[in-house]
């Protein structure tokens, strides 16, 4: 019975063979199928590789089994978490090897402390790259030149069009920040990516201006440590005019306020996202006005369904009790915020030295149309499945 089964196996046509190796990740494919017989080693020569090191252990199993008779050509995606696998992975490949690559996801390295950039310049061969995620790991002591890098990565993007098929594009130092924020030799952008989901985890507000004529077609947009102004005269600012809207199909947006912002920056952004949906927002108990909120929702996100505002601020300060006593008092008897059924909470964070406390506003609408409803889940969805991609 074994032998009839075994000579029926070998029949299997090379499309039937490939279509079953879609269902394995690299790893299993070579544990389970390598060897067997020349036929089906040949067909794992030409099958598309997906390596995933995120699993402690897989880089040994890779090291000792997979790189010996592995077509570097043949992989699509790459996810690497280590940052010694990582050095020492690009040590035997080089990065414009990778020439089928569609994803990459490179988390907790360290800067290659270069200032010519040889392995970033490397992402110009990477033609077909659908999702970049680099996220750095450094500190603010001894030589990291992961800033300059996480600069130098985002012109190479938006400035040289590189990987032009990129869609889902996140780039994060956590929260390593330098004394002037904004990004050197960033020119402002003349052509329109292909990108969806961008995530950047602080920018300037000159630097984001100066982006928006390429993120045209972003759907979810995340600022996570912060959004702020920065220190440029003010003759060299960038002016906050608007003859279109330049993200009219964003319907998410995630974004941290530095306590420079004002609602003149908010209103500006909001302007570029008629369509928005979904807004969270946090930032300083100076944007805790009910009044101001209620028009600027009102006309620029009408299509707006779920809202976070986290407004902070010093706790037992006069001034901040005041504007979230306000804030509530109007949201008891405006219509505006009646018809969202807004609930106002406070949370008080005692383990900070200066004792902040935050002020957070949502809306909790029940009922929206069924319009409404299925493009948010849809977006959601979408959303879900890139995050469970990388």
């Amino acid at each position: 019975m074994s032998n009839t089964l075994h000579s029926v196996i070998e029949l299997f046509s090379v499309e039937l063979w490939r279509e079953l190796f879609e269902y394995f990740n690299s790893i299993e494919l070579w544990y389970s199928f390598r060897g067997l017989n020349r036929k089906i080693d040949a067909i794992l020569d030409q099958t598309m590789l997906h390596l995933n090191f995120k699993k402690q252990g897989n880089y040994g199993y890779f090291m000792k089994k997979i790189l010996p008779s592995m077509n570097v050509g043949n992989v699509r995606s790459l996810k690497l978490k280590n940052a010694n696998e990582i050095q020492h992975f690009f040590s035997i490949y080089s990065l414009n090897s990778l020439i089928q690559l569609r994803l990459l996801s490179l988390d907790f390295m360290y800067s290659f402390n270069d200032n010519l950039f040889r392995f970033w310049n490397q992402l110009s061969s990477l033609r077909h790259l659908r999702l970049l995620k680099i996220m750095f790991w450094g500190s603010c002591s001894g030589p990291n030149n992961c800033l300059d890098e996480k600069e130098h990565i985002i012109r190479l993007i938006f400035n040289k069009d590189y990987c032009p098929l990129l869609k889902y594009f996140k780039i994060d130092t956590c929260g390593l920040q330098r004394g002037m924020p904004t990004i050197p030799s960033l020119i402002t952008t003349t052509k329109t990516t292909n990108i969806k989901y961008l995530w950047i985890d602080s920018l300037t507000v000159n630097d984001l201006i100066r982006l928006l004529p390429a993120i045209q077609n972003v759907k979810s947009f995340h600022i996570d440590y912060h959004l702020c102004t920065d220190n440029e005269p003010k003759e060299r600012q960038q002016k906050m005019t608007i003859i279109m809207p330049l993200m009219p199909k964003c319907i998410r947006l995630h974004l941290k306020l530095s306590q420079d912002i004002t609602f003149e920056h908010v209103e500006y952004l909001l302007k570029h996202t008629p369509n928005l949906k979904d807004l969270f927002l946090w930032g300083w108990y100076h944007l805790l006005d009910a009044n101001k909120w209620e028009l600027l929702l009102s006309v620029q996100c009408p299509k707006l369904i779920k809202l976070e505002l986290i407004c902070t601020g010093p706790i037992y300060n006069n001034n901040f009790d005041q504007a979230s006593d306000d804030f509530e008092q109007k949201c008891k008897i405006t219509p505006f915020w009646l018809e969202r059924n807004v609930t106002i909470t406070d949370d008080e964070d005692f383990s900070a030295h200066d004792y902040r406390c935050d002020t957070i506003v949502r809306f909790n609408i029940k009922k929206v149309s069924l319009i409404q409803d299925f493009l948010f889940c849809n977006i959601k969805k979408s959303s879900f499945k890139h995050e469970q991609f990388i």
